[in-house]
């Protein structure tokens, strides 16, 4: 298994804040910032949500070469254990909106 770096882009809408606890709900998940920056404002234009705020946000993530190819494909469904076969190396927000 050969590991690799990659940025991976999230539009996560947060649910909840209880605390230091914030729960979010991902939207949309990218490979690419162009794509994710525009989805990101597309949402914004549409937004009628009743939530804490709309984040655009990159993860630099370490993992197997396959994970990013079964996040890609199915980043809705995959179980909480999927995500903790890699490592987030940075985090970075790069937009964030609250309505």
């Amino acid at each position: 298994m050969s590991e690799e770096t990659r940025s991976i882009y999230f539009i996560e809408e947060t649910q909840s804040i209880e605390g230091a606890y914030v729960e979010v709900q991902t939207l949309y998940v990218a490979d690419n910032e162009e794509d994710a920056k525009e989805a990101y404002e597309n949402m914004l234009k549409q937004s009628n949500r009743k939530s804490f705020g709309l984040l655009l946000n990159e993860y630099v993530i370490r993992a197997d070469q396959s994970y990013f190819m079964q996040l890609m494909r199915a980043w809705k469904k995959l179980p909480a254990d999927f995500y903790r076969k890699m490592k987030v190396l940075t985090y970075r927000p790069l937009a964030e909106y609250q309505g």
